[in-house]
């Protein structure tokens, strides 16, 4: 181990480590999510665990996952100036149950690194070749492999990056005091959504692209959540609703939910 990378966070909200899940219920080689009889394996397996209608969630569930792979490299660079290796040979799908919830996450197999240019120039330089081959030889092809298996256009999934990226930007700006790596990190996404083409995603734009919208939060008016990029689908289940966020629901639905939140709220009071 070359440098002592702090998972906590990391490990904490997107189940990614290099000792992986505690107890996981069913493991894939990520290398493996372009054969299509393991992809419909674990897209069935993980529909299972949240009482899905349809591949279509759980292929929503895992192609949104390969987006946090991508983060978690931008955050520990910014942190450590080191690019942590999560390419397809070195990640172990894994699906871990919670009691009434599940988690989707990976195991890193090996934590291996490499530094990463101080300078400005050098710096985006070295990005924009990573994520040429990253996204080229592992994402986009698994992106479309499980879009493919899942029923879905491979947009619904790729509509899900920008927002997630602006959800960790958000997270950072609140919880992280280092205004160097605060800096950093927002420098690298930059040249992820501007310096790489659409090409690379097979797309005519660079879904890293987005603005975000906000609603209010129904029980605390100062407090905003930024409305999902996309939908995740999360009502493709047994008796599922869309999400407070969801960018599908009309302001009829939001105003429903935003009642019933608040009554629940004050019966609990």
């Amino acid at each position: 181990m070359d440098t002592e990378f702090d998972f906590t966070v990391v490990k904490r909200y997107y189940h990614i480590s290099p000792e992986g899940a505690d107890s996981p219920i069913y493991e894939l080689p990520a290398a493996r999510f372009m054969n299509p009889e393991d992809l419909l394996a674990a897209l069935h397996t993980s529909g299972q665990t949240v009482q899905a209608i349809s591949n279509a969630l759980p292929g929503s569930f895992i192609g949104t996952s390969l987006c946090k792979l991508g983060n978690i490299q931008l955050l520990f660079a910014a942190q450590y100036d080191r690019l942590i290796d999560l390419s397809a040979d070195n990640l172990i799908y894994q699906i871990e149950r919670h009691g009434d919830h599940t988690h989707l996450g990976y195991k890193i197999k090996e934590l291996r690194s490499a530094p990463i240019p101080s300078s400005l120039e050098q710096r985006e330089a070295f990005w924009i070749a990573h994520w040429q081959s990253f996204f080229g030889e592992f994402i986009t092809p698994s992106v479309e492999a499980i879009a493919a298996g899942a029923g879905l256009k491979a947009e619904a999934i790729w509509q899900q990056f920008g927002g997630q990226l602006t959800l960790l930007k958000e997270f950072l700006s609140e919880h992280e005091p280092r205004a160097d790596v605060l800096r950093k990190f927002e420098e690298d996404s930059r040249t992820l959504a501007e310096q790489i083409e659409p090409e690379w995603f097979k797309r005519r734009r660079n879904p890293f692209v987005h603005q975000p919208r906000y609603t209010e939060n129904p029980l605390n008016p100062e407090e905003k959540w930024q409305i999902q990029s996309s939908c995740c689908m999360y009502d493709r289940r047994e008796n599922g609703v869309k999400c407070y966020t969801c960018p599908r629901m009309t302001a009829a639905e939001r105003e429903e939910q935003a009642c019933a939140m608040l009554e629940s709220a004050g019966a609990g009071a």
